[in-house]
């Protein structure tokens, strides 16, 4: 599992996350994910360290157009440190 060094608080719904954008889960609305590595792809939330096949295959292909506060990222920043 990746961890990341040095988190910082600020945080935007999942849901406006794009393709392509690496994130640290700050908050979940089901399951203890707080904290895992995850990155975009297409319709696809990838949990990064993780087995193959970590994620949520079609998370945004059903929730592109919810609001959901409750589950909240924050997306990195270049030069932020990731440990394995």
């Amino acid at each position: 599992m990746l961890k990341l060094k040095n988190e910082k608080p600020d945080s935007i719904p999942v849901t406006a996350m794009k393709d392509g954008d690496v994130a640290v889960i700050v908050q979940w609305d089901c399951g203890p994910y707080a904290g895992r590595i995850v990155q975009r792809y297409k319709d696809s939330l990838i949990c990064l360290g993780a087995i193959s096949g970590a994620g949520w295959g079609t998370y945004f292909a059903f929730r592109s157009n919810v609001d959901n506060t409750n589950c909240r990222v924050r997306i990195l920043e270049s030069g932020e440190t990731l440990v394995v």
